[in-house]
């Protein structure tokens, strides 16, 4: 009887220990947008960087960064952090913050990918260039030091544009 309770409590401290060390993981869906919260917007650099507080001309700013990019079916998973915002004003405070770990995002048959050049005739209309999803994948995983902005709405990854 005694080494059957030894058995079962080890068992159980193993399993506590199971489920103290997946809770600490920072392994996490990004806060999709919902109905009720609207459209979120998401910003990354596309640079192998972890991102956090740095300082600055007036203080400190959160920057972000992102290490790993993978993009399987209909599911685009990100080691990065984000500034995220209701109005796609990139807001660098701690407050806008999403820290650095694995964020998933679902995306569609109707998510757009694009980027926005600067048109030298008519300056105040910029160029835009659509992608297809794998070449718009392919550039985001080159970690080529440009920027990356996520329209989610409802949960889902509206539009995906490139920026510099």
């Amino acid at each position: 009887m005694k080494t059957w309770k030894n058995k079962f409590q080890k068992v159980l401290a193993i399993l506590l220990a199971i489920c103290l060390v997946t809770g600490f993981m920072e392994v996490s869906q990004v806060q999709a947008a919902t109905k009720k919260s609207g459209t979120t917007y998401y910003y990354t650099h596309l640079i192998r960087q972890k991102g956090g507080k740095q300082p600055g001309a007036n203080g400190y700013y959160y920057d972000t960064g992102t290490m790993k990019v993978i993009c399987k079916g209909n599911t685009l998973t990100m080691y990065s952090s984000f500034n995220k915002s209701k109005n796609r004003v990139l807001n660098t405070s701690k407050k806008n913050f999403v820290k650095y770990g694995k964020h998933t995002f679902k995306l569609t048959s109707k998510t757009k990918y694009f980027s926005l050049e600067f048109n030298p005739e008519n300056p105040d209309k910029p160029y835009r260039n659509n992608y297809s999803k794998s070449n718009f994948i392919n550039i985001m995983k080159r970690l080529n030091g440009l920027g990356a902005w996520i329209t989610v709405k409802n949960g889902k990854v509206v539009s995906m544009q490139l920026c510099s």
